[in-house]
């Protein structure tokens, strides 16, 4: 496997895409119910916790392009190999393969769980999988274009729907927020902790990198991305916090879910209704990214074909999602999934920064020796 990848100028985009690519990965179902584990740790000071959760989020995607501008045009899977060697290499690089997997099945169940929650609460899981899937699968077979361009739609959806939000405002009390400060250090670097699945998902810059025709502007538009996913999360927080008491807000499950239930129209009931269904239109461009991602690491790993590896795993997403049943056993997969993704997001590009600088830097006094 070559290091550097040269795709074809077809096959790329500009990094102007990864305002929506990058935004969809993060912004996906965890926005309906993310509240609530923020406020257990933190109480009415959560919103703290988002804050220092971004600033550290920012930090990580800075740590990541720092290693990806070493080698100009590499995805981490190469660089994996650089590294640390062909099985060593290898064995992380299949290691991140089964964890997008795992969070593929996170994000695809639980938002089968919200539309029968909230919806059709008979709805088979197992058709709405499929249903799912095959949207992703159809757009994932393309180009990467094609994926930018159902990115795009996704983010549309998304702040499109935040500005509904508007309205629990004007029935918020904002003396919920006060005494800023309230909750202690360890309760707000608890909070962040909590914020870290829900935030993660800008690391698919590494497999991105490769792709893109402007990379030295590449940087910019990955911070953009998640500043604006940082101050949708930051908003909803606050909103959350001075509409509803403490007790009701860690008793509710899918508190941005019930806060729409006030919004209503003339010519409209039952927003939330709505919004569950249009929502998937944010939901599958992040399983799309995520199975491309898997796709593209089994190719250059394996030399697979990208189509037939699309089709595999998402039988084998499809089979997985249904062995979870109930809430309990969701929640479970949801809080095993926000640990991993604390290590692969933001501990490992600090770790990724130390190996890369070590094994520079042992390279170059090789060189420096052997010319002398």
């Amino acid at each position: 496997m070559d290091v550097r990848i040269k795709p074809r100028p077809n096959k790329m985009i500009q990094s102007f895409a990864l305002l929506f690519i990058i935004c969809n990965v993060q912004i996906g179902i965890g926005v309906f119910g993310f509240q609530r584990y923020i406020a257990r740790e933190a109480g009415h000071d959560a919103w703290i916790a988002v804050v220092l959760a971004g600033l550290v989020c920012h930090l990580s995607g800075w740590l990541l392009l720092r290693v990806l501008r070493r080698y100009e045009s590499a995805d981490l899977y190469g660089i994996h190999q650089d590294l640390f060697g062909r099985w060593v290499g290898g064995a992380l690089s299949v290691l991140l393969i089964l964890y997008y997997v795992i969070v593929t099945v996170t994000i695809l169940r639980t938002y089968i769980e919200a539309i029968q929650s909230w919806i059709f609460p008979e709805f088979p899981t197992w058709l709405l999988a499929l249903i799912l899937l095959f949207l992703s699968w159809y757009a994932g077979i393309s180009s990467l274009r094609v994926i930018a361009g159902v990115s795009f739609m996704g983010f549309l959806v998304i702040f499109s729907f935040s500005m509904l939000y508007y309205n629990p405002i004007q029935y918020g009390q904002w003396s919920r927020l006060l005494p800023i400060g309230e909750a202690t250090p360890y309760q707000l670097f608890n909070g962040a902790l909590a914020m870290g699945f829900t935030l993660s998902g800008f690391e698919i810059i590494t497999y991105l990198y490769p792709y893109l025709k402007d990379k030295e502007k590449s940087h910019k538009y990955m911070q953009i991305s998640m500043l604006l996913t940082n101050v949708l999360y930051l908003f909803i927080i606050i909103v959350t916090t001075i509409f509803f008491s403490q007790d009701q807000l860690l008793r509710s499950v899918w508190s941005s879910i019930n806060m729409l239930k006030i919004v209503k129209y003339p010519f409209l009931e039952r927003i939330e209704v709505l919004a569950m269904g249009v929502w998937m239109f944010a939901v599958v461009p992040g399983i799309i990214i995520l199975t491309w991602v898997v796709s593209r690491g089994m190719r250059r790993l394996f030399n697979f074909p990208h189509k037939k590896v699309m089709i595999v795993f998402s039988i084998i997403i499809y089979t997985v999602s249904l062995v979870f049943h109930n809430r309990v056993q969701i929640d479970t997969l949801n809080n095993l999934i926000s640990k991993m993704s604390l290590i692969i997001s933001f501990i490992y590009p600090l770790f990724l920064n130390g190996a890369v600088a070590v094994v520079w830097w042992w390279r170059q006094r090789k060189n420096k020796k052997g010319e002398a």
